[in-house]
Order: structure tokens, then C-alpha cells, then sequence
């Protein structure tokens, strides 16, 4: 976005990547902080650090999805809002794989997670469930507006409630788990820790969308050695799925140095809850646009998307797997589970770019 202003003339595809590029390395930067002051928060406010993961963490990490898709959605860009939100589900499983990699001995963190995050990866596939089914439906329906618009609305409530819902299950969840350390008054509160987090937050989002804006002129612009641009769907899934995952590489490693496996693994899957909370974000902001309908017409790619959400199911569905079995085999170094999710997701990625 700065070099299309800063050269309108004369742009060409390493200086938006480069612009990407310096855009991540500024969100990453921020995760970082935002690791320190989370740890910070769970200490002065007597909160346990797997409850301070899979909300306060996933929540902030997960803003420059939500800052994306309304971006992108507000730009007439709802395909590529879609795509960079199942590429992020995606791409956050992958997470699990970096993070075993940056264990000294390799292996698998599915290994070490607790019950609750099998809680937590099954709500994040209903939603997702929710939101492909939904793109289906309105599919379906071709001709008949009102019919689709409920459905998209219907969807958008429905992953909400589930949202909510989950969250008041997990909560009773960690109470009889007996895991959870319980709020109460602890000394060396203070007001400063909670003002940091919050110019963070607004700093993630001012971050997520410089990156969203700069990944719309990508999209547009011809790769000098395709001839061609790459696409709205491509840029959504790849680089701007694998961007706005930053902060959550970055958390999650922070955490597995700390040894806090549990608040990582929190992180991840609760990242992937909120993203979803990103679609009903994008239909509200299509709405403004003047857009009755966010998933149907010929500017929407619905079988790719559809394609990218079943991905991330699959990419869920494996995690989930990986720790109810709990596998000790290691294949270089890495648990069984890693390495299918790893093959699985080039896999996937392969195949979504080759029907661009």
C-alpha cells in the first residue's frame, strides 16, 4: 500500500512483497510484547496461564484476522476475507508442527494437552462446519435473495451463540477439572499491564490492516514472471493467511520456551474459534458496503472456499486425533501426527492454488 503511494507508476512485485514483508516482521514484533504482558496480566491478576491462552492470547493474536476480513470485505474483497480466514485456520494447525520443532527433542505437544483442548478443537470444526455449510446453501438457492440472505444470517448468529456457548462450557469445564486458578485479590495489581494490552491490540489491528490493504493491491497486480496476477483466493489463502498468523507462531513459541505447552496449545485452537467470529464481522461489513449478499455472485469463489473451509476441518480433525491417541512413534523427529498434518496442508495448498 505505501509503495503504490510512495511510487504509483512505477510498483512492481518485490516491493509489495518486500512491504509484506516489513508489515509481518512489525506484527510479529508485537506478539512478542504481547507474550511478555500476557504473562505479566496472569501474574498480577491470579489467572491461570491455559485460561489467559485460549482467550486474552487468542483473542488479541486473532485481530489481525478480524481486521482483515472487515477490510477486505469493506474493499469489495469478500473472497479473498473468506480464504484468508480458512488459510489461517489452516496455517495455525501448522503451528503445532513449528512448535514441535522448536522442542529439543522433537516429538509431539498433542501429546501433553489436556481434555479441554479436544473441547476445543471440536467447537472450532462446528464452526466451521457452520460457515461452509451455510456458502453451500446460498449456493443452492440461486434465485431466490431471501432465502440466502437468511441463511447467511442465520450462519453468522449460529457461530456466535456456538461461540458464547463454548465459552460457558469450557469455563464450567476448567472449574471441574479443578485446573483453572480462580480470580481473587492478589497484591501488585495494577491498571498499567491492562493499558499496554490494550495500545497492543490497537496496534495489531493498525498492523493487520496495513497488511490486508497491501495484499488487496497484490492480488491486483501482475507477477512479473506469471504474466499474471495471482488472485484475490491465492493472496487470501497464502500470504495473507500465513501473515495474520504471525502472532500466533509467535505467541505459541514463546510459550513452548517457557514450557507452558497447554497455553500455547490453547492459544492455537482458541485463535481458531475466534477466527470464525470473523465471518459474521465480514457480512456486517459487506452490509455497509451496500453488498445484500457476502458468498454468492460471480466476484465470490465458492467451491474454492468451500474447498479451503473443509481443509481446515480436515487440519482440526487430525490435531484432535493426535491427542486422544497420544503417539509416541517419531518419524524425523517429529510425532506421526506432525508429519500428516504437515503433508496434509502442502497438500491442501497445492491443490487450491493449482484451480486458481
Amino acid at each position: 500500500m505505501l509503495t503504490q503511494w510512495l511510487y504509483p507508476n512505477n510498483v512492481t512485485t518485490p516491493m509489495l512483497l518486500g512491504e509484506m514483508l516489513i508489515a509481518a516482521v512489525v506484527v510479529v514484533l508485537i506478539a512478542i510484547r504481547l507474550t511478555k504482558l500476557a504473562d505479566r496480566f496472569a501474574d498480577e491478576w491470579n489467572l491461570g496461564r491455559a485460561f489467559v491462552g485460549m482467550l486474552l492470547l487468542a483473542t488479541v493474536t486473532s485481530l489481525p484476522e478480524v481486521v482483515a476480513g472487515a477490510t477486505a470485505a469493506a474493499i469489495g474483497s469478500v473472497d479473498m476475507a473468506f480464504a484468508a480466514v480458512y488459510g489461517s485456520c489452516s496455517f495455525n494447525i501448522v503451528i503445532i508442527v513449528i512448535m514441535n520443532l522448536a522442542l529439543a527433542g522433537g516429538g509431539s505437544v498433542l501429546r501433553e494437552a489436556r481434555p479441554a483442548q479436544l473441547l476445543n478443537s471440536s467447537f472450532g470444526i462446528v464452526m466451521i462446519v457452520f460457515s461452509i455449510s451455510a456458502i453451500a446453501a446460498v449456493q443452492k438457492f440461486a434465485g431466490s435473495p431471501i432465502i440466502q440472505q437468511t441463511i447467511e444470517v442465520v450462519s453468522s448468529l449460529s457461530i456466535i451463540v456456538t461461540y458464547i456457548w463454548f465459552m460457558t462450557l469450557s469455563q464450567r469445564f476448567e472449574k471441574r477439572d479443578a485446573v483453572t486458578t480462580l480470580l481473587k485479590d492478589a497484591p501488585g495489581r495494577s491498571a498499567g499491564v491492562v493499558i499496554a494490552l490494550v495500545v497492543v491490540s490497537v496496534l495489531t489491528v493498525m498492523s493487520a490492516w496495513w497488511l490486508t490493504k497491501t495484499g488487496d493491491v497484490l492480488a491486483e497486480h501482475p507477477i512479473e514472471y506469471l504474466g499474471r496476477p495471482l488472485g484475490k483466493t491465492a493472496i487470501g489463502i497464502c500470504f495473507l493467511a500465513i501473515a495474520t498468523s504471525l502472532p500466533e507462531i509467535a505467541t505459541s513459541l514463546t510459550a513452548v520456551r517457557i514450557n507452558n505447552l497447554d497455553m500455547a496449545l490453547g492459544n492455537v485452537f482458541g485463535s481458531n474459534m475466534f477466527n470464525m467470529l470473523v465471518v459474521p464481522v465480514i457480512k456486517v461489513s459487506a452490509w455497509c458496503t451496500g453488498d445484500s449478499l457476502c458468498t454468492y455472485g460471480p466476484n465470490f469463489s465458492a467451491n474454492l472456499n468451500i474447498l479451503a473451509g473443509l481443509f481446515a476441518v480436515m487440519m482440526m480433525a487430525i490435531a484432535l486425533a493426535g491427542i486422544a491417541y497420544r503417539t509416541q512413534r517419531r518419524v524425523l523427529r517429529l510425532g506421526v501426527d506432525s508429519v500428516v498434518l504437515l503433508l496434509v496442508y502442502v497438500a491442501g495448498m497445492a491443490i487450491l492454488l493449482t484451480q486458481q
